[in-house]
């Protein structure tokens, strides 16, 4: 009879042992079901988040107290600049159409580019400067390279920055074709392109506070004229430093740009406020 009972206690035992690993099992998958969904649910949001992070098409506005491009004074008085954009999913390639307007109205371009990105630090862009501010209107031809009468041009530029801890970036531009300015008339009539060059270096110097200081330098100079596009000679023509800074504005952090600038060609000097409204 004791034998009977042990035989009886020690089966029961032996059965709540088999049914604790069972509830133990099951308990170990429940875990790692949950873990699972976790992280299924965690890469869907990061992937959806991306994907609402993506915009095919977007635009941008800015409005400036005056515009100075590679120490051009473009136009003196207050403009405004907008920008509409596709991008590729890769953020690679971005296509672009860029419109300037004065509040005068005595400036106006509308121009377009490409910019490809091999890397975060290496990009190539081509930009047709469309600036048909002086035409007449029956003269504007916005397809014509013609470099005799047209004012549009293309150039092709390499954009570089060294490092995030070397925040130096280098800048080069070279004027294909097009524009009535771009050559130097040799003896006897003859026409001989310039190819202008603009080569630029821009250097961060200060980055604490949400405020950015940069000093950069600008020179042109071509290999087959002694007159440039920017100059009459080879010579610095964009000299200066920028102030990168974010304010509030209507509950919202909008980037001011303030740039001081000099052309030692010409001896001018201006001081350009940007604000990017979007």
């Amino acid at each position: 009879m004791k034998i009977a009972n042990w035989k009886n206690e020690k089966g029961s035992f032996e059965s709540k042992r088999l049914f604790l690993n069972s509830m133990l099992k099951r308990a170990w998958y429940l875990r790692a079901m949950v873990l699972w969904v976790v992280v299924a649910c965690s890469s869907s949001l990061v992937a959806q988040q991306e994907q609402d992070q993506y915009r095919l098409v977007n635009g941008h506005l800015s409005l400036r107290n005056m515009h100075m491009w590679r120490g051009f004074v473009v136009t003196p008085g207050v403009m405004t600049s907008t920008a509409l954009e596709y991008n590729n999913r890769n953020g690679k390639l971005t296509l672009g159409l860029w419109g300037g307007a004065s509040f005068d109205g005595s400036y106006k371009e509308f121009s377009y580019y490409g910019v490809y990105r091999f890397s975060d630090n290496f990009y190539v862009e081509v930009v047709s400067h469309n600036n048909y501010s002086n035409q007449d209107e029956s003269e504007i031809d916005m397809f014509s390279y013609d470099k005799d009468v047209s004012p549009n041009f293309v150039d092709i530029a390499l954009g570089y920055t060294i490092s995030e801890d070397l925040p130096l970036k280098l800048f080069w531009a070279t004027i294909l074709g097009g524009q009535d300015q771009d050559y130097e008339v040799k003896e006897g009539g003859e026409k001989i392109n310039s190819y202008s060059n603009y080569l630029e270096a821009k250097y961060r110097v200060y980055d604490k506070d949400g405020y950015q200081l940069s000093v950069f330098a600008g020179g042109a100079f071509s290999f087959s004229t002694d007159k440039t596009y920017y100059s009459e000679n080879a010579n610095f023509v964009n000299v200066g430093l920028t102030l990168n800074k974010h304010v509030e504005l209507f509950n919202k952090e909008i980037p001011v740009n303030f740039s001081g600038i000099w052309n030692p060609e010409s001896g001018k000097g201006v001081l350009q406020i940007d604000v990017v409204l979007f």
